[in-house]
């Protein structure tokens, strides 16, 4: 399976990027189209997934009034309840909560789109520290869907995420870099190819084989073969301090 345009998600073969991305606990944000000539060259397309963490089946026993119960509210098709119940938890100062709600005013679950709303509740979840909340709504920078573009803000709420370990934010910044996105200026900077080859080399760190990896080296290798020696040398070494710093094993390239 390829990375089709609006497919909206990476498939989910591998365990870790399933846990981030699995079709059945996540809404997507649909993949746009190729933001740069580069990113054409690479046949790859910006991953805008909007990932939700530990939707795990809901007990019994659990809280009524809580994002879980909210989660699994979702699940049974009761999007109105749980939009609902996650504007009670948000209001009341709760970030997942918040997050969630943004992901149902995106989506029009449970009532009518809204990407004004969706923008507000992920900006708060943000700024509460939610990582899937940084994402999301850099994703909405990044496209300019109900707010401003604005590449600079992107680029940081990405890098905060990757930085969180979403997978997707990553893989974000591989292409931003590679493109020449990761600057103030737009589609006329400079590409900064060693920090694209680090943030390609952390993914593929954390992806078991599958056709997501695979999507994935084709953009790397592409990326590999405009590089000079002493770029990829670089690119190498920011790879290996980050991997270090957070204890993944590197792959061989």
């Amino acid at each position: 399976m390829k990375i089709e345009p609006d497919q909206g998600l990476l498939p989910a073969q591998s365990p870790k990027l399933r846990r981030q991305l699995s079709h059945r606990e996540a809404w997507a944000i649909s993949v746009r189209q190729c933001f740069a000539r580069r990113c054409r060259a690479f046949g790859a397309r910006l991953v805008l997934a909007l990932a939700i963490a530990g939707l795990a089946a809901v007990s019994a026993v659990q809280a009524e009034n809580s994002v879980e119960a909210g989660v699994a509210l979702v699940h049974e098709g009761r999007a109105g309840e749980a939009r609902s119940l996650f504007a009670e938890l948000a209001e009341g100062g709760d970030a997942v909560a918040m997050y969630h709600l943004g992901a149902l005013h995106y989506v029009g679950l449970g009532g009518p789109e809204d990407l004004k709303q969706a923008a507000f509740w992920y900006d708060q979840a943000a700024e509460a520290g939610v990582p899937e909340a940084k994402l999301a709504l850099g994703s909405m920078l990044f496209n300019g869907k109900g707010v401003a573009k604005n590449f600079t803000e992107a680029l940081r709420l990405f890098s905060e995420a990757a930085e969180a370990g979403l997978i997707a934010a990553q893989y974000n910044l591989a292409l931003m870099h590679a493109a020449g996105l990761a600057h103030s200026k737009e589609y006329g900077a400079d590409e900064d190819r060693p920090r694209a080859y680090k943030w390609f080399t952390i993914v593929l760190a954390q992806l078991d084989e599958g056709d997501e990896r695979a999507a994935v080296e084709e953009g790397f290798t592409v990326l590999k073969n405009e590089m000079t020696y002493e770029e990829i040398a670089q690119g190498k070494a920011l790879a290996t301090a980050w991997l270090d710093s957070h204890a993944i094993e590197e792959t061989a390239q």
